[in-house]
């Protein structure tokens, strides 16, 4: 079914905003005031399209984006309509017990995560959120750990019962946990993808034993099933029914697709190299895009789209940019599917984040009718590492972490089958205690408000214009 017309978000003479010259106000949600120079504007402006100086916006869209900020060990908790942070959220360890030596938690896994007595997570690192929004799965990389957090008592003040009373509970999961999906239809189970092993761990999603007051932090979510790999899985995509699961590796030139009722390997196709650290599945779960980070040289991260129904090649390693090889924009991350298009972030040149400097990367936003690059996002807007990328519920903007560049991006998409309407809305704003811990935000994932968060689109999708 294709997709009508969109309206925009925002008056034809909405201008493109420099990233770090404009104020969001966070009453209104509206860019305000702008104080770059006149040298710098036509920067952006030659980049991503041109437009008008002044740039007036209209609210965004309701919802609620998390961000992981990986130095920090927290969570960001952005309203999607002002982009500003509301709350954040910390995962380190529990409060200070007078006469031990127990640092002063939750909001020290930067600083103390050393320190002896430390039990909180550290590498916070990948999100996914359960089809109704009212849980958020969190992958801590170095801790080894999958925390799950209840969305609807991230405001709850804490008390000497519950001195983190968002975090429901944790389970150890293996070496290097880099993302729980949660297996669609029902989200009653996610599959872990553990880098530092060779298998996929499972997890039970009860809903009564998630909320259950009278099981330990560590009970749960219990393993239910362990799935061997090859070493080093990177992340699990699902078709939208759940029949299907596809593992991409990052230390293994290969695919496998996984039949997710009778836990079986059913097919599996080589890929070019051995470090794709992202695969995700198309809306209409007919195709698998998969990102190789690191290819044979300079400027050679690439993109392989293969069919889901029996894993043949579309699209084999093609060079993410429209003039290869070019060193801008050399490390490529993750993808967001908004209509036609897929939105992907590329970091700076190599050494890829988080080694190096803060250097340019870019967004390429590639056609997936006709299996080409529509056009590269670049600019100063797009330093420090893009990396995280995610839809609100409407596809109408995408919210964007930079891994180096202690920022999130906003970026609206306009009509969400015209690449060449897309413009720089600013980035997120917060309290200045808020804005310390966005410290590497490096994943980012959007629900709609609790309770009313749509489980039957899918990332990007625009609700009511059909699939396509």
């Amino acid at each position: 079914m294709t997709k009508g017309p969109v309206a925009k978000t925002c008056a034809s003479a909405l201008g493109v905003a420099l990233v770090g010259l404009l104020f969001l106000s966070p009453a209104a949600g509206f860019i305000t005031s702008f104080s770059g120079t006149a040298e710098e504007l036509p920067i952006l402006n030659s980049s991503l399209g041109g437009g008008s100086a002044q740039a007036q916006m209209v609210p965004g869209p309701p919802g609620t984006a998390y961000v992981a900020n990986e130095l920090s060990g927290t969570i960001s908790v952005i309203d999607t309509a002002t982009s500003t942070i509301l709350k954040t959220i910390c995962l380190g360890s529990d409060p200070a017990i007078l006469g031990t030596p127990q640092p002063a938690g939750p909001c020290n896994a930067e600083t103390q995560h050393h320190n002896p007595f430390y039990n909180g997570h550290v590498g916070t690192h990948g999100l996914w959120l359960t089809p109704d929004g009212r849980v958020l799965l969190v992958a801590n990389r170095i801790s080894g750990t999958i925390v799950a957090i209840d969305t609807a008592a991230v405001f709850t003040p804490p008390s000497p019962e519950h001195p983190n009373p968002a975090v429901i509970g944790y389970q150890p999961v293996g070496r290097e946990p880099h993302l729980a999906t949660v297996r669609p239809p029902g989200g009653r189970e996610a599959w872990v993808a553990v880098r530092g092993e060779n298998y996929i761990d499972v997890l039970r999603l009860d809903r009564e034993r998630l909320f259950d007051p009278g099981l330990l932090d560590t009970q749960r979510m219990r393993s239910r099933d362990f799935l061997p790999t090859l070493n080093g899985p990177s992340m699990v995509s699902f078709t939208p029914d759940g029949r299907f699961g596809f593992v991409a590796f990052g230390k293994a030139g290969l695919v496998q697709k996984i039949d997710a009722e009778e836990r079986k390997t059913v097919a599996s196709q080589v890929v070019p190299f051995p470090f794709t650290p992202f695969g995700l599945v198309t809306p209409d779960g007919s195709e698998l895009y998969l990102i190789h980070k690191l290819g044979a040289g300079p400027g050679l991260s690439s993109l392989t789209v293969l069919r889901t129904a029996d894993l043949s090649r579309v699209v084999d390693a093609m060079p993410l940019s429209l003039v290869p090889p070019n060193p801008t924009g050399d490390c490529g991350n993750h993808v967001a599917f908004v209509g036609k298009f897929a939105y992907i972030t590329m970091g700076g040149s190599r050494p890829c984040a988080p080694g190096g400097v803060d250097r340019e990367g870019k967004i390429v936003i590639f056609n997936r009718e006709t299996h080409t690059i529509a056009r590269e996002l670049t600019g100063p807007a797009f330093t420090g590492d893009p990396h995280g990328i995610w839809p609100t519920p409407d596809g109408s903007r995408l919210f964007i972490g930079h891994e180096r560049g202690n920022r999130i991006t906003v970026l609206g998409t306009g009509n969400p089958n015209d690449a060449m309407d897309d413009v720089v809305f600013g980035t997120v704003t917060g309290s200045p205690a808020d804005m310390a811990f966005v410290k590497q935000p490096i994943d980012v994932v959007i629900a709609g408000p609790v309770g009313v968060f749509d489980a039957a689109a899918r990332p990007g999708e625009r609700r009511g214009q059909g699939r396509n």
